[in-house]
């Protein structure tokens, strides 16, 4: 996701910080998370696995899972499902935040 206008932006990460990667695995915490928690999750992802986000939806005591059009990068402004995640996504933070809907 590189900037549209004349940002320089550098596709960069210290090695050392891939050491800790493999320490961390949220999905294992999912079932501690007590606030509202919606995971929109791409049918056809290639590039997060779908079965761990999968799982925290149905672990998480206040999980939302929908699973939308596409893949990784389609809910994003110009994907076929920008609209419907943000639909999803606006709708989530009425019921959640106590905002009442336009």
């Amino acid at each position: 996701m590189t900037p549209q206008d004349s940002t320089v932006w550098r596709n960069r990460a210290a090695a050392r910080s891939l050491l800790s990667f493999s320490w961390r695995r949220p999905a294992r915490r999912a079932a501690a998370i007590r606030c509202p928690l919606l995971l929109i999750v791409a049918e056809h992802d290639t590039m997060a696995p779908v079965g761990p986000a999968l799982r925290v939806a149905e672990t998480a005591p206040r999980g939302e899972l929908h699973r939308s059009r596409g893949g990784h990068y389609d809910v994003y402004q110009g994907g076929k499902s920008f609209d419907d995640a943000l639909r999803v996504e606006v709708d989530f933070l009425h019921r959640h935040a106590m905002i009442p809907a336009p």
